[in-house]
């Protein structure tokens, strides 16, 4: 064994030492099959690994306490090394699974906890690695562009951190605007530059690169943007944020990543819910592909599930069998108010027919009381008929979870020129849902003309649906990420509209703080 750290400190009685680091911190138990496989780690290493835990988003002193640190200098730790390798081992598991259980964190977290590395999966990394405890803990940490990125932020943000962080800017009683001078705009370029946004002079002034951070900012404020900082606005709430909670935001962050595969597969789609943004990436075959458009999805009341799904088949000229509580809830007040002429008039116009619960015939709309209906009870269905109006649009990607959650097109494509697009029922709409088609399509009979020709135009309305099964699904990755490191080297950040990251904040100890 290599479990030594020499060195000692005046004063210092090993034996005493050894007594208090004798009983395992909870969840460091670790059985003989994982010592075994950990016996040729060098111990110095372990202490370097769990010092520089804060790259993967975790405080390096739930792992290493004064108590070990006074211990590796008394040079006692050999002495409780059964201690030492169940503390690493619960860091391998906490960077590689996440420490937080996603299973029953909340009911829109469809996730369920990955299986760790074997004993003889550790052993072999162990070997391979010369004992490097780092080297080990990278090797089992997530390799995903997301997670990797926010590592990077991490290490540009945590420093400053450790100096004392940044001061919180107070607020104004003045409009700040292009062309503006004031002498709170030299702090606020000063924080936009720490960001990563492109800040050329730090003078007084709101000059023109200021402008273009300012709008990007409210952006992701999910504001229109008006490259304004007005007093009382919600863009000084940004500057208000201090650096500790930022930290704990990007904490929370990898913490989701790591739910996830430890390397995404090499073909695959990842929805950012809290950015609404849709990223494709396709490595094989020598490719390098990368499709990424705007999405619209779940409100924070009707949130997207965060999971794992994979897309199987494409629906050309949809139909849309709208759930019971969204019809009730979106169009029932409308109607309950209309006559019965009006009823027909609102069905034809939407091209809605109304079925019975087993869909074996239809029934007339002026029949239902809908003044008097009981969301608890309701025996029928709406369904939607094909047309370039239709809520799902021209085509929707199929998945195979039992909720119902898809990707689809819209009739509402104005809104994706919005900055808040936490606005579908819970399925996630695409802006380019005939790029996507086209891509997952290729190499069959259905070219880009032929899709277009194929799905139905303004004004028309068919009488059913086409399915295309795929020869190659595509997994589907569905996640509210909060921050993010842009290629443009911009740290962001959204509002966290699910609610998630406070959820995992609860259970782990802040970097931050």
């Amino acid at each position: 064994m290599a479990l030594v750290i020499t060195g000692s400190v005046a004063g210092l009685s090993t034996p005493a030492y050894a007594q208090t680091l004798t009983a395992p911190v909870a969840g460091t138990a670790i059985s003989q099959d994982y010592k075994s496989a950990l016996q040729a780690l060098d111990l110095n290493s372990v202490r370097e690994a769990l010092l520089n835990i804060w790259s993967h988003g975790l405080n390096p002193n739930a792992y290493w306490s004064a108590d070990l640190e006074q211990a590796a200098s008394a040079g006692a730790l050999s002495q409780s090394s059964d201690v030492i390798l169940g503390i690493y081992l619960k860091a391998l598991k906490d960077v590689a699974n996440g420490s937080v259980d996603p299973q029953g964190l909340a009911t829109d977290i469809k996730i369920k906890r990955k299986d760790f590395f074997t004993p003889e999966q550790i052993r072999s990394l162990v070997v391979a690695n010369g004992g490097n405890a780092s080297l080990i803990l990278e090797q089992v940490a997530p390799q995903s562009s997301a997670y990797v990125s926010l590592r990077e932020a991490l290490r540009r943000l945590y420093p400053l951190f450790l100096k004392g962080g940044w001061e919180r800017i107070s607020p104004v009683n003045k409009e700040l605007s292009l062309g503006v001078r004031h002498p709170v705009i030299v702090k606020l370029k000063e924080r936009l530059r720490i960001h990563g946004y492109t800040i050329s002079n730090l003078d007084d002034t709101f000059d023109q690169e200021m402008l273009q951070a300012i709008n990007d900012v409210q952006t992701n404020l999910r504001m229109k943007p008006d490259g304004k900082i007005s007093p009382g606005g919600r863009t000084w709430g940004f500057f208000w944020v201090y650096n500790g909670e930022r930290l704990r935001q990007i904490q929370a962050d990898m913490e989701k990543l790591r739910w996830l595969p430890q390397r995404l597969e090499d073909r695959h789609i990842f929805v950012n819910t809290a950015f609404s943004h849709f990223v494709l990436t396709d490595k094989t075959q020598g490719q390098n592909k990368v499709m990424s458009f705007k999405t619209i999805n779940g409100t924070a009341q009707r949130k997207t599930p965060t999971m794992r799904d994979k897309v199987t088949y494409l629906v050309l000229n949809p139909t849309w069998t709208v759930p019971p509580t969204v019809f009730i809830n979106d169009k029932v007040e409308l109607i309950k108010n209309l006559d019965n002429e009006g009823i027909r008039k609102y069905f034809s116009d939407n091209n809605f027919e109304v079925y019975t619960s087993d869909f074996s015939k239809t029934i007339d709309p002026t029949t239902i009381n809908w003044k008097g209906i009981n969301p608890a009870n309701v025996d029928f269905y709406i369904r939607q008929r094909p047309n370039y109006m239709n809520a799902l649009g021209v085509v929707k990607f199929m998945m195979t979870n039992p909720y119902a959650i898809y990707l689809h097109d819209t009739n509402q494509r104005d809104l994706f020129s919005e900055a808040q697009r936490l606005r579908s029922s819970g399925c996630v709409r695409l802006e380019k849902p005939l790029d996507l088609a086209e891509y997952l399509l290729a190499g069959t009979d259905w070219s880009r003309p032929q899709i277009e020709n194929f799905v139905v135009k303004p004004g028309q309305v068919m009488l059913q649906e086409t399915r295309v099964n795929l020869k190659n699904p595509i997994y589907v990755y569905l996640m509210p990420v909060t921050s993010q490191l842009n290629s443009d080297g911009v740290i962001r950040f959204v509002e966290d509209a699910y609610g998630h990251n406070q959820l995992i904040l609860n259970q782990i100890r802040g970097i931050g703080r």
